[in-house]
């Protein structure tokens, strides 16, 4: 997702800010989300299936539809980081300040980067490091695999989780038989008997640890990357140049 062509830098410094404060509250969002609000990514289908014939009636579907994936979120967050790099990478290129490849595994992701990007670039990916390190992950110790019929990005629990509906039945035993002349002794108590079964089958648009140990792993290659690029920066002309949509890309391949 680009930003267009370069244009002037006084134009470009009219919308840097706007899109500066754009990135911040999506990124705070994004973050408040995935913290305290992992639910947004689950959903359900909660089922009562009474034993009782005469109850069937009472049997009861909940259902309880899930808002977002957390890949759909991170699209949208890209967005707003993509086009707040892009702007300041045009605008610093106007500076025709030192430039340096910025290399990954032995691969010049970008070439002749500004030193001052380079810089302000290092701390951009450690705010955006916090928005991944955030991502909620599928619970474990639940067996999950992916349902395409739900969505793209949606896992559902391969098993349903059973757990029955009890209510209150009281229970009697007498102690001592009844006499003529003393009535019965008698001893009562409550039990929990199991009436039906509540099935449930839990969907999560939640990640996997690994896919989420994965991408911070790229994203931290990125981050030396540039920390490394800024110290071989060298002087040459500016282009008109993006590089938001390639590095999500990059993380989120």
């Amino acid at each position: 997702m680009g930003t267009g062509k370069g244009g002037q830098l006084h134009e470009l410094l009219a919308v840097e800010g706007d899109l500066k404060g754009e990135k911040d509250r999506v990124k705070e969002e994004a973050i408040k989300v995935f913290s305290s609000k992992a639910g947004l990514f689950m959903g359900h289908l909660k089922h009562l299936s009474m034993f009782d014939e005469g109850r069937k009636t009472e049997e009861t579907d909940e259902r309880q539809a899930m808002t977002d994936t957390v890949p759909s979120k991170l699209k949208y967050v890209s967005g707003a980081f993509q086009r707040f790099w892009d702007v300041r990478l045009q605008k610093e290129s106007a500076n025709q300040e030192a430039r340096a490849d910025v290399e990954v595994d032995g691969v010049a992701l970008f070439k002749d980067l500004p030193v001052s990007f380079l810089l302000g670039m290092e701390e951009e990916l450690k705010q955006l490091r916090k928005v991944y390190d955030a991502v909620p992950t599928l619970q474990a110790g639940i067996d999950w695999k992916r349902d395409e019929a739900e969505g793209k990005d949606v896992y559902v629990t391969t098993h349903p989780i059973i757990k029955n509906k009890t209510e209150k039945s009281v229970e009697h035993k007498v102690l001592v038989p009844a006499t003529d002349r003393h009535p019965a002794q008698v001893r009562e108590w409550t039990e929990d008997k199991p009436v039906g079964a509540y099935t449930t089958t839990n969907w999560s648009g939640m990640v996997t640890p690994v896919e989420k140990s994965a991408m911070l792993s790229k994203l931290d290659k990125v981050l030396r990357a540039f920390k490394k690029a800024r110290q071989r920066a060298n002087q040459q002309e500016t282009k008109s140049i993006h590089v938001g949509e390639e590095i999500f890309k990059y993380i989120n391949g």
